[in-house]
């Protein structure tokens, strides 16, 4: 399934998970919470993931 519907969804995937991933790691930092940067962590390697595998 590809067309360029497809591809704005993933692409609007990508960067809610970055911008999750910054928000996470930012707010984690701050407040010194390791668990809410781990998951910021994983985040930001899923949506490098996703940038790799869908990338046209």
């Amino acid at each position: 399934m590809k067309g360029p519907l497809f591809d704005s969804g993933v692409r609007r995937i990508i960067a809610a998970l970055a911008v999750a991933a910054v928000v996470l790691v930012t707010v984690g930092f701050v407040l010194e919470m390791v668990w809410l940067l781990g998951i910021g962590a994983w985040f930001l390697i899923t949506a490098g993931l996703l940038e790799m595998i869908y990338r046209p």
